[in-house]
C-alpha cells in the first residue's frame, strides 16, 4: 500500500476484521474495495473538472468539495453540488488529488476579481484535502469562511484562516477522526460524532439527506454573512 494511503488509513486491515458493520465486514464487499483500492494504488489518472464560473467573478463564493478514494465513495458530494447549485451557488466537485488545482483558481481568481467568499467541502482522504488546501490560502493571507468535512482519515490540524468548521466523525465502529485546533485557530469547530447511528459509517456518511441539507445551508448562511 502507498504510504501516503497507508497513513490516510491506519490499521486498515484490522479495521475491517473487527468491525461489526455489514457494509465493512462482508467478504464481498472486503473484496470489492480491495479491487478499488488495487486501481487506486495502479495510477489512478483523474481530470481535473474545475472550470471557470460564477465562482471566478467579483463576489460570488467560490466553493470546492473534494471526494476521497478512487473518486466513486463520495458521491453525496455531488448531491450537495447539485442542492447548492438548485440556490444559485457554482459548485465545483472533483477527487481529492485536485486540491492544489483548486487552490492555484481560488488564489487566481482572488487577484482577479478581489476578496469573496471561500467554502470547502471533502470526505475520506477529500477531507484531509481540504484542510491541506486551507493551510496554502493561510500561507497567502486567504481565509476560508466554511468548511465541512465528513469522515477525515488522518486529517491535519486546522490552520488559523478558518471561520466556521463542522465535522462529521466516529469515535468507534468506522473510520473518521475528529479534528484539532492548530496554532492561531480562533474560529468555531464543531466536532459531531456519529458513533450512535451503527447504520451510518465512513461510506456513507456523507449521503445522508440532514446532514447534506446541514451543510448547504452552512454555505447559504456563510456566503450570506460575507455580502
Amino acid at each position: 500500500m502507498p504510504e501516503t494511503l497507508a497513513g490516510s488509513f491506519p490499521n486498515l486491515g484490522n479495521a475491517m476484521k473487527k468491525s461489526k458493520n455489514p457494509l465493512e465486514s462482508s467478504p464481498s464487499r472486503r473484496s470489492f474495495l480491495g479491487s478499488i483500492l488495487a486501481i487506486a494504488f495502479t495510477g489512478l489518472h483523474v481530470n481535473s473538472t474545475f472550470a471557470a464560473g460564477k465562482g471566478g467573478r467579483s463576489g460570488h463564493a467560490q466553493v470546492y468539495l473534494l471526494r476521497g478514494l478512487a473518486n466513486i465513495f463520495s458521491t453525496g458530494l455531488d448531491e450537495i453540488g447539485r442542492k447548492l447549485r438548485v440556490a444559485g451557488v457554482d459548485a465545483h466537485v472533483d477527487s481529492f488529488m485536485a486540491w492544489r488545482s483548486a487552490l492555484n483558481k481560488i488564489v487566481a481568481n482572488r487577484r482577479k476579481f478581489g476578496p469573496s467568499p471561500v467554502i470547502l467541502v471533502g470526505h475520506s482522504l477529500g477531507a484531509n484535502a481540504i484542510i491541506s488546501l486551507a493551510q496554502e490560502l493561510e500561507k497567502r493571507g486567504i481565509r476560508v469562511d466554511y468548511m465541512a468535512s465528513f469522515a477525515a482519515t488522518s486529517p491535519s490540524p486546522l490552520p488559523a484562516n478558518i471561520t466556521r468548521v463542522v465535522n462529521f466523525y466516529f469515535s468507534s465502529h468506522s473510520w473518521g477522526a475528529a479534528l484539532t485546533k492548530g496554532k492561531g485557530f480562533r474560529g468555531r469547530l464543531d466536532n459531531r460524532d456519529l458513533s450512535g447511528d451503527q447504520h451510518v459509517n465512513h461510506f456513507n456518511v456523507e449521503k445522508q439527506g440532514p446532514l447534506q441539507d446541514e451543510v448547504v445551508n452552512g454555505i447559504l448562511r456563510a456566503i450570506r454573512l460575507r455580502r
